[in-house]
């Protein structure tokens, strides 16, 4: 477009002429962020499998922590039973002596 021509198109013109621009930058943004979020999606996506992995993992490390720590409660009540039986016993000796 020959810039000696722009005082001829008036205002009406020029609104033309800017609009028409904004519209073609709008157009530019917006392919430009579809593809962004299309990269942003697949990266999150990555992330939730990711951190599904993680939870999985973890969660059966919880259960096999409960598992063994209801193991260790168990053994631990045993072992206060022996002792009291001990103790029962020694208290009776004391008490025949």
């Amino acid at each position: 477009m020959d810039p000696s021509l722009l005082p001829q198109l008036g205002v009406a013109g020029a609104l033309v002429i800017v609009v028409g621009y904004l519209l073609t930058a709008n157009h530019r943004l917006m392919t430009s962020n579809r593809s962004d979020r299309a990269d942003y999606l697949k990266a999150l996506a990555a992330r939730e499998t990711a951190h599904a992995t993680e939870m999985t993992a973890l969660r059966a490390r919880v259960a096999e922590l409960e598992q063994r720590l209801a193991e260790l409660e168990t053994e631990l009540d045993h072992e206060r039973d022996r002792r009291r039986q001990a103790e029962d016993i020694a208290a009776a000796v004391r008490r025949h002596t």
